[in-house]
């Protein structure tokens, strides 16, 4: 049997898995990355990227503008509805995220839609720029602690090959076969509710250029479900939720008819790509790291896709995660810094999970609004009746105004905080002003905030001062550090006064900021 050695094996080559790839590599460790699937993500599954994650990328050196005009345009996909059937009468309308041009105040990469499957071949050709090939159609299927770290068992090709690394990174999704072999168990909610999912193409832009928009949530109780645009007018993805036990494909025939019901009469066709169903969770493993075997994105925790939270929060831990290893594996920090990991992540993902679960129950309101009923007939004459009634559709719109904070969640998406030794206050409940409004803060554990500088005469960002191999110190105009710092008026020029007006420091106050952009320490001049 064929044996080799990497500091880092990646199982999973998912958005997450690859960021942790592109993260290695960029911190000069070897590594190898494998997935079961035979190729990238060929159907759309997550599609929100949200301002932290491009800048987290950003960081990495991708091409992120590149990326970005794979996305869906502000335009596109700046609107959620809810309707009747697709193409027929809007029921309300909200703005979905905060996509526009205003957001580069607080970040120099807004939130874009990019589905999944558009995206990972975007990933995976960073990384063979890199050098790095995912081996695809690659099974893990166990591991045993060795001299140096760990030795997994793999089948690359149908043959079984021994990789020992120093790390093994699970990034393997829900299931993840890295987790079960540790014995690793998930806790919470397992079958929140069932859907079908069917994933087709359609020239509908006659039916949705009055109301161009991202999701459509459809009212009419003979059909019900969820439209979700993933590229334009004509890729989709319907959304059908069913109950238990009703997971069994159906014909292409039917597959059609379900569709249609969902939009007004058309004669476009339809071309079903694939079927499949899937359950909605809402779990965390109840450890994220065994040894040198670490959890991160799906394989540690799993939530509603009520905010797109999803795929951003895995790539969030991959980032914590990877500098630490970096730091352990430099000598400049021992294997305890790891226990920092799960502290800190894990927090965030129990806050991304508890507003995703708030959003997806709040969105029972509107359908209690339009009279739900298990009788499909009296639902639907329930809807006329609401439909004819002023005062019917007043508490409708109500309803739906209500829903606000599920399209609108930067203050959660960039303004989340971990609890450090330097932290100076505890992390404050849960609220919609948290989720929606982002405050620019320095307490300790916060992303250094945004603003932009410049430096040898070219406008940059100030998370762009941070490297992702060492640690920053940024001072006023007047700090003093015995210690190699950048100062504010002489290495960059702040001509918008984000030192003191975004960040509120004076000019002989400094801050110590990680490898992750998250501020460690506030500083006073030595």
């Amino acid at each position: 049997m064929i044996t080799t050695s990497t500091d880092i094996l990646i199982v999973g080559a998912g958005p997450v898995g690859l960021t942790g790839a592109l993260i290695a590599h960029e911190l000069g460790l070897s590594v190898r990355i494998i997935e079961r699937r035979p190729t990238a993500q060929s159907a759309p599954a997550a599609h929100v990227i949200n301002a932290r994650t491009f800048e987290i990328w950003r960081q990495i050196g991708l091409d992120v503008e590149k990326i970005r005009s794979a996305a869906q345009s502000p335009e596109q996909a700046g609107f959620v509805h809810w309707v009747t059937r697709l193409g027929e009468k809007v029921l309300g309308t909200l703005q979905y995220e905060q996509q526009g041009d205003d957001n580069l105040s607080v970040t120099p990469t807004p939130l874009r839609n990019l589905s999944q499957h558009l995206l990972e071949p975007l990933l995976v050709s960073e990384l063979k720029n890199c050098g790095i090939g995912v081996e695809y159609a690659s099974t893990w299927e166990a591991c045993e602690e060795g001299p140096e770290g760990v030795i997994s068992t793999v089948a690359i090709n149908g043959q079984n090959e021994k990789i020992s690394s120093k790390w093994l990174i699970a990034c393997d999704g829900a299931s993840s076969s890295v987790r079960n072999a540790c014995g690793i168990s998930m806790v919470g909610p397992d079958n929140l509710q069932k859907f079908l999912t069917f994933h087709f193409r359609a020239d509908l832009k006659l039916l949705t250029a009055a109301n161009p928009g991202i999701l459509y949530w459809i009212c009419d109780p003979r059909a019900g479900g969820t439209l979700i645009s993933h590229g334009g007018d004509n890729e989709w993805v319907y959304m059908y939720p069913i109950a238990e036990g009703d997971e069994a494909q159906i014909s292409p025939s039917e597959c059609d008819q379900l569709i249609r019901k969902a939009i007004a009469p058309t004669s476009a066709t339809i071309t079903v790509l694939r079927q499949s169903s899937w359950t909605m969770t809402s779990q965390f493993a109840d450890s994220y790291r065994l040894s040198r075997v670490l959890l991160a994105g799906d394989a540690a925790h799993r939530f509603p896709p009520s905010g797109g939270m999803g795929l951003n929060t895995g790539i969030g831990d991959i980032h914590n995660l990877m500098w630490k290893i970096d730091r352990i594996e430099a000598g400049v920090a021992d294997l305890a810094l790891l226990d920092t990991y799960e502290k800190e992540r894990r927090p965030i993902a129990e806050r991304n999970a508890q507003a995703s679960m708030d959003n997806a129950f709040k969105m029972f309101d509107v359908f209690m609004a339009l009279g739900i009923d298990p009788d499909i007939e009296v639902a639907f004459a329930n809807l006329n009746r609401v439909l004819e009634d002023a005062e019917g559709m007043k508490v409708l719109d109500q309803a739906i105004q209500n829903q606000a904070t599920h399209f609108d969640m930067l203050g959660l998406q960039i303004g989340y905080r971990y609890i450090l030794s330097t932290s100076t206050t505890e992390l404050e409940p849960l609220t919609d002003e948290i989720i929606r409004n982002y405050r620019p803060s320095v307490e300790a554990g916060n992303r250094l905030p945004h603003g932009w500088l410049e430096r040898n005469g070219e406008k940059i960002s100030s998370l762009d001062l941070v490297s992702l191999d060492d640690y920053l110190i940024v001072g006023g105009s007047e700090f003093v550090s015995d210690l190699p710092h950048i100062k504010i008026g002489q290495d960059v020029q702040d001509t918008d006064n984000w030192w003191s007006q975004i960040l509120g420091l004076s000019s002989n106050e400094g801050l110590l900021v990680r490898p992750d952009q998250h501020i460690e320490q506030r500083l006073s001049s030595i």
